[in-house]
């Protein structure tokens, strides 16, 4: 890391909860869940022709421009490399994905 570790408020929270939703209409991406918490971000959501890796950057960075506009700190580095993708292959994979996203954590 090159930054200290932080902790998002409940107005950082909610800022990258809404550029997360717009972004998705945005592109015409099928939003399922979304979980923003003070020091990660879950979503599960379906992207088309979109790969994941795509998908994880561009809310990442907008994400990142969102919280340098309303956190007025200069932060620059707001999460870590990388992130977790997982493939969902059923309906029923697609819900626990989803429950777990919304009232798991």
């Amino acid at each position: 890391m090159t930054e200290d570790a932080c902790l998002l408020d409940l107005n950082q929270r909610a800022a990258v909860d809404a550029v997360i939703r717009r972004h998705c209409v945005l592109r015409g991406w099928t939003l399922h869940a979304l979980n923003v918490r003070t020091n990660h971000v879950h979503v599960v959501v379906a992207s088309g022709e979109a790969s994941p890796k795509r998908v994880r950057e561009e809310l990442k960075s907008w994400s990142t421009r969102t919280l340098k506009k309303v956190s007025g700190s200069g932060r620059e580095k707001w999460w870590t490399a990388g992130g977790d993708i997982a493939f969902l292959f059923s309906d029923a994979a697609l819900a626990e994905k989803i429950e777990y996203v919304l009232h798991g954590q």
